[in-house]
This record gives C-alpha cells, sequence and structure tokens, in this order.
C-alpha cells in the first residue's frame, strides 16, 4: 500500500500532461513540503511512495547534468526528488520512482529514437540510481503503450533492464503495459502494472507479483477545478478497489 505523487510541470500548468513547449520556469512550487507528503503516507498505513521524477513532458524533478529542462532552469532550483527521498526515508518508507519513456520536450517518440536519445535515458537513469540511495522500483510508463507505440526495441527493453539492474540488483522493474499482455504473466516486468484508474484490474486468481494505480480525482494530476469537486469516495476506494485487493493478495 504506497503513495503515488503526481507532481511535476503539469502541476503547474493545469494540464494531465505538461506541455513541453512551456520554459521551465513555469515550473514554481512556493510552498513544497514533502515532509506532509510522507505524515500523510504514514498515517494511512502506507509502506512506499512513488514520485513522478519525469512525466510525459520530460521536465526532471531533479537537477540533471543531461542537456535537458529540469529544476536546475527554475526560480527556486529545488531539488525534488532529494526533498522526497529524504522525507520518506525519515518516516520509514520506502522509495519508488516513475520514469516516462515518451519524452515530448526531448522528441523521444515513436519512429524519432536515435542511439543517441537511447544514451540519454540511460544517463538519467544512472543519476537516479546513483545520486539518492536505495531505489525500491523504477516504475516506468510510455513505453510499449498504445498511445505512445514506442515499441521495446525502438528504446530497447533488455539494454534499459540490464542497466538498472547493474547500478542497483535489487531494484524492482515495473512497466505499464499491462493492456498490452496477458494480464496473468508478467511480461517486461517484476512487477505487472495495472493502471485501474484506466480501467484495468488485477485479476482475482492472480499469482504474479503485481500492483494496481488508483487515483483520488478524476486524473493523475491535481487541476484547479479539483478544488471544487469531491474526491472519490472512500468506500470506492477503500470497499471496492484496496480492500478486495489485499485479501486475494
Amino acid at each position: 500500500f504506497g503513495l503515488f505523487n503526481h507532481f511535476n510541470l503539469a502541476t503547474f500548468q493545469d494540464r494531465e500532461w505538461g506541455d513541453p513547449h512551456d520554459p521551465p520556469t513555469v515550473f514554481h512550487p512556493t510552498a513544497l513540503d514533502t515532509d506532509q507528503w510522507a505524515r500523510a503516507a504514514t498515517s494511512a498505513g502506507m509502506t512506499w511512495g512513488c514520485l513522478t521524477t519525469k512525466h510525459h513532458d520530460g521536465f526532471c524533478l531533479w537537477p540533471t547534468a543531461t542537456p535537458v529542462a529540469s529544476v536546475n532552469d527554475t526560480i527556486g532550483r529545488v531539488d525534488v526528488v532529494r526533498s522526497y527521498v529524504d522525507s520518506f526515508r525519515r518516516e520509514g518508507l520506502k522509495v519508488a520512482f516513475h520514469f516516462s519513456i515518451l519524452d515530448l520536450r526531448n522528441d523521444i517518440r515513436h519512429f524519432n529514437v536515435t542511439r543517441a536519445k537511447v544514451d540519454l535515458i540511460k544517463r538519467q537513469l544512472a543519476e537516479l540510481l546513483t545520486r539518492y540511495g536505495e531505489i525500491t522500483m523504477f516504475m516506468f510508463d510510455g513505453w510499449d503503450a498504445p498511445w505512445s507505440r514506442i515499441s521495446y526495441d525502438e528504446v530497447p527493453f533488455h539494454e534499459i533492464y540490464a542497466h538498472v539492474k547493474q547500478l542497483q540488483p535489487d531494484c524492482l522493474i515495473a512497466d505499464l503495459n499491462a493492456s498490452q499482455y496477458p494480464a496473468s504473466a508478467l511480461y517486461y516486468s517484476d512487477i505487472k502494472g495495472f493502471e485501474q484508474n484506466a480501467g484495468q484490474k488485477v485479476p482475482g486468481e492472480s499469482a504474479i507479483p503485481a500492483l494496481a494505480c488508483v487515483t483520488l480525482t478524476d486524473g493523475w494530476f491535481w487541476k484547479e477545478a479539483d478544488a471544487n469537486r469531491p474526491l472519490k469516495a472512500v468506500s470506492q476506494v477503500m470497499d471496492e478497489w484496496l480492500v478486495p485487493e489485499n485479501k486475494l493478495h
């Protein structure tokens, strides 16, 4: 039971996917409190958290040395990844990272993947896996998905997988590809990821390691309109989703 923090450029654009054409200075948190995130996770009985280190727009929440837009280019230059991992570990929580292979700002997309872009991905992963201590899981996104169309050949899965395992052998790989393959087996993942918010559900008799992502609002990123909308009902989140999954697995 963990907390998935969708926090990135889109948070400040009132969008579900960040606009890659906006300048990095759009990202301007003035009251960032990752300690509060960690306390909230602990109070709910969670044991881990996952942060969107790089979403589909390609903005990096850490000060990357790669030549792309990141918190280095913002007003506060806050290393959000560092703040997050420190806060969660102080609460005794394990940390995981979300990382999008689809990268619209840096033009990593279907039919446009080059060797240099694969190397860029590997350099960014190396930074995340060497600067921030033990990472329990990497949740990849925008890879081998119907909407991104970047295949496991274009961005070579086995090369990326080996790269992660070489740097951190115990780091688990999850790819949100459940819609592409039979739900009863692991394909290109150590943990099979189901986007329950998109209608994907862990099968009741599943015998494989799996996770289900659910949201408290209709979308993934908070938007201004959410301030006036109710969150999903506790009965739905708990009684229909979380409790049954816990009983089964």
